[in-house]
């Protein structure tokens, strides 16, 4: 059986199941788990959690990208489009597959789920409004994804799961660069798109900061952690993102976003007065900059941006190629 050293120290509940205890014994240890019969109900029940939520999220891309097709300025911004919505798609596939020997089917959770019950986050239920803003959202939101794939892939106790993601990985790396080399362009090109990279990066990177959830204080699961599903906990993935965002944004001289960089620490941080959480006028598509409760931002997610439930309706009816090419 493959191992690896661990870095967690563990640290259990008192009234665990033997079966539990003794499951965590091997993956505290460095044991990766590969057989579906090793999976005790606890730890089955995590793991397919945490793929349903990633699988059905990787579906919304596509529902949310199509909306920048006819808003590309020529062929190759369309194909550039269409690979990212190939690729999120078999990225659903890949995790779907493995979801499958949970017993639970991949097409029912695309095309039969409730489409007010589908799991998304809220960006991608706001239509693209130019192709600026798309690449835009893939340097700094396809930035954010990978986070949590990666943190997946290079420390999941489950070894199928960690197999699984290395394509994925691959390919998100290559969305967000392919999303910086367009933002770069666009910001060096002219006044008219610097102001849309601009308009397009006080939209998107809020959106970035929130994308891991509540803080690690009000955590009321931690059950990821602790099987080792995942190592990095909302913060640290947030904090991650965060200075790997900001030293890329820094790069284009003159453009705005809500950090700064602490000198006596060398790490960026989030700027005072920005609102942490906040939520987003669903007619405006703007921002209200108000610090709201992280349960009323939650209630917010689920309740979803402006395309839900239309966006998921049409794609169960499967009703898409009519404006491609």
């Amino acid at each position: 059986m493959a191992t690896e050293k661990s870095e967690v120290q563990m640290d259990l509940p008192d009234n665990l199941p033997e079966e539990e205890r003794a499951l965590l014994e091997r993956i505290h240890a460095g044991e990766l788990i590969e057989e579906m019969s090793d999976l005790t109900p606890r730890y089955r029940a995590v793991l397919e959690k945490t793929l349903t939520i990633a699988a059905q999220g990787e579906v919304t891309v596509l529902t949310w990208a199509h909306t920048g097709y006819d808003k590309a300025p020529d062929l190759g911004a369309k194909i550039a489009i269409s690979a990212s919505i190939q690729d999120e798609v078999g990225h659903a596939h890949q995790q779907g597959m493995l979801l499958e020997r949970f017993g639970v089917s991949m097409q029912e959770k695309a095309f039969n789920e409730d489409p007010l019950r589908y799991i998304s986050f809220p960006i991608m239920e706001f239509p693209v409004r130019s192709y600026i803003e798309f690449v835009v959202a893939q340097s700094l939101l396809d930035r954010s994804g990978r986070y949590t794939t990666w943190d997946i892939e290079l420390h999941c106790s489950f070894a199928p799961y960690r197999r699984a993601l290395k394509k994925v990985n691959f390919e998100e790396a290559f969305h967000f660069r392919h999303g910086a080399y367009w933002t770069e362009y666009y910001w060096n090109h002219s006044e008219e798109t610097r102001q849309a990279v601009q308009d397009a990066i006080d939209w998107i990177f809020p959106w970035g900061i929130q994308w891991y959830g509540r803080p690690d204080n009000m955590k009321s699961m931690n059950d990821q952690i602790t099987y080792q599903v995942r190592k990095w906990s909302n913060d640290t993935m947030r904090g991650k993102w965060l200075q790997n965002a900001c030293k890329w944004l820094n790069r284009l001289k003159g453009a705005k976003f809500p950090a700064y960089f602490d000198e006596e620490t060398s790490t960026w941080r989030i700027n005072d007065d920005h609102p942490v959480p906040m939520n987003a006028n669903n007619e405006t598509h703007e921002w209200n900059r108000e610090v709201v409760g992280w349960d009323d931002m939650i209630r917010y997610w689920k309740s979803g941006g402006p395309m839900r439930p239309s966006a998921y309706e049409r794609l169960q009816r499967e009703e898409w190629g009519e404006l491609l090419w």
